[in-house]
């Protein structure tokens, strides 16, 4: 129930926070959407897939390094440290997220990937090559671009209980992601700022109720714990 839960805590900040990240990723995509040819569809399709693979990678690596943090600290108690760890993580992320820290961003005003193209050429390059190869590529970099949401919902990843459900759950994040990021690639417009406003409202909430729900859990099982132990 709990692995059910966090899955769809993540298809919600994904679904939420891909109309955040078109103000992020809007100006690339919109790029990449003119810059397709006949065989678009599948350029597409080479694209998202390049970026779920990298997500479900990021989720995999966070997975095991949470398992193997877990059984170093020691069974219970490891689990019950990283989980109130993971849960006050999210609940910050969320609260960065409402702009609620001063001096916090949640992303950078001028967008992560249009920073990033114009640091680095090579990813600009990138973006005008053709071919389905290098599509996939190109998704698969832009999994890997800094982003504070992508963090935080690794961290909820990272409490599943082994490596392939965290990279699972990413897969999952990734799916909620696809329609708005979609609609850009079809050529629309980007999403006007309110919604994308109400996106990261939502994101935010999602975010500080999972991690409520983590927090509580963890608390609850311990104290669960230490009742049965004084038997």
């Amino acid at each position: 129930m709990v692995t059910s839960a966090v899955f769809g805590s993540l298809f919600m900040a994904g679904l939420a926070g891909s109309l955040h990240c078109i103000g992020m990723c809007g100006p690339i995509l919109l790029g990449f959407s003119q810059a397709l040819g006949p065989t678009g569809r599948m350029d597409w399709f080479a694209y998202h897939a390049g970026r779920l693979w990298t997500y479900a990678l990021l989720g995999f690596a966070a997975g095991w390094v949470s398992a193997e943090l877990r059984t170093s600290a020691g069974g219970f108690v490891g689990q019950q440290t990283l989980s109130v760890i993971a849960g006050l993580l999210v609940i910050i992320a969320g609260i960065a997220a409402a702009g609620w820290i001063p001096g916090v961003r949640f992303e950078s005003q001028q967008g992560c990937a249009a920073h990033a193209s114009q640091k680095r050429p090579w990813l600009s390059s990138l973006l005008r090559q053709q071919g389905l190869g290098s599509r996939l590529l190109l998704g698969a970099v832009m999994g890997f671009l800094p982003c504070g949401l992508i963090y935080a919902v690794l961290v909820m990843a990272a409490t599943l209980p082994t490596p392939a459900h965290s990279a699972l759950a990413m897969l999952v994040f990734g799916l909620g992601t696809l329609p708005a990021l979609s609609a850009v690639l079809l050529g629309s417009h980007l999403v006007p700022a309110g919604l994308r406003a109400h996106g990261t409202r939502l994101v935010a909430a999602v975010l500080v109720g999972t991690g409520v729900f983590m927090l509580a859990r963890a608390l609850l099982m311990a104290g669960h714990h230490h009742h049965h132990g004084m038997h």
